[in-house]
């Protein structure tokens, strides 16, 4: 695993400061799900910060998938 990888219990952690700070309540069944989101979440963090943006480069007026 790299080490840029966000591991389970870093995540657990991340939940446990954050989510009081933001009002939100994590069920303890949520809690896997929630931990599995972030964990993907950095994943792609990582390959957008691999990416070379120009100067003009802007977001997509209109998302489609």
């Amino acid at each position: 695993m790299p080490s840029s990888e966000l591991t389970a219990e870093v995540a657990e952690r991340y939940i446990d400061a954050v989510a009081p700070l933001l009002g939100l309540a994590v069920a303890p069944v949520c809690r896997p799900g929630v931990v599995l989101n972030l964990q993907i979440a950095m994943r792609l963090v990582r390959i957008a910060e691999t990416l070379d943006l120009e100067d003009h480069d802007e977001p997509a007026a209109v998302f489609e998938a």
